[in-house]
């Protein structure tokens, strides 16, 4: 997003930076996990994720992989750190400078205590926005037709059924940029987090997290991908792009109304 909202869609925010791979990585983690403490993020878990190897020379082999979490005392931001990646996720995000002058602060952590990352091979950015209407409003007074699925004639044609699910994707690519991948998901239930990103570690604001009704949630992923030896300038000021396009494809996304509705201020 490109302005600032007093009252944002926004219900989760992800930035990762994927590294050299760090294989004795569990010796570093005490240190790591002082100084992630004394940084404001005192809440420690290990846990293990299941990977799946698609590709044929390991004939689908599965394997864990040990995780580390760092959050804060509320459980509403904090950093899960892999063997070869660093996240830093949020659910009280206020603007961007100050969810990337944490990240970075990861990553000043991870290469102070390891000796130096040795380069990057993806930079990622992604936002989850939670499109409740107000009561009694339609769904497609906020965001634009061509994520509505379909049209409201369908459903006025056959008044016996009930709208159940709705999802359009799309991809953009800037060779300068990198990729996005927007997608927008309408349906009616609960609001949750796409799978791929289970188990979430963080709690959900709490006007988010009772929610249930028709809503839609417009996921707008953006990535870098390419090897490069590890620079923060750089990583900064691809984030930085990054957050810029995505801004570009959530105003494309919605409505005026909407940011009308969502109070839209000043730049981010």
């Amino acid at each position: 997003m490109t302005k600032k909202m007093k009252h944002a869609p926004l219900y989760f925010t992800i930035g990762q930076v994927k590294h050299n791979p760090l294989l004795n990585l569990n010796s570093y983690i005490p240190a790591i996990q002082e100084r992630m403490r004394k940084a404001g993020f005192p809440d420690f878990k290990r846990a293990t994720q299941v990977q799946i190897d698609l590709t044929l020379s390991t004939a689908n082999r599965t394997q864990e992989v040990e995780r580390f979490q760092f959050s804060n005392t509320e459980n509403t931001q904090g950093f899960v750190l892999g063997p070869d990646a660093l996240s830093f996720m949020t659910t009280d995000y206020d603007t961007f400078e100050p969810f990337l002058t944490n990240l970075k602060l990861g990553l000043e952590i991870l290469g102070a205590e390891v000796g130096g990352l040795s380069f990057t091979e993806r930079l990622g950015l992604r936002y989850l926005d939670a499109i409740v209407p107000k009561a009694g409003e339609p769904i497609n007074q906020y965001i634009e037709p061509h994520l509505q699925g379909l049209p409201g004639g369908v459903q006025a044609s056959l008044p016996n059924a009930k709208f159940a699910y709705s999802f359009a994707e799309s991809t953009l690519i800037d060779d300068e940029v990198g990729k996005i991948v927007a997608r927008a998901i309408i349906q009616n239930g609960p609001l949750g987090f796409p799978p791929d990103l289970q188990p979430v570690i963080l709690q959900m604001s709490e006007r988010f997290r009772e929610f249930v009704g028709e809503h839609a949630v417009l996921d707008t992923d953006g990535s870098f991908t390419e090897r490069r030896s590890f620079s923060m300038e750089e990583v900064e000021a691809r984030l930085h792009q990054l957050h810029k396009l995505i801004g570009v494809v959530f105003r494309a996304s919605v409505t005026d109304y909407a940011r009308n509705a969502w109070g839209e201020e000043e730049e981010q």
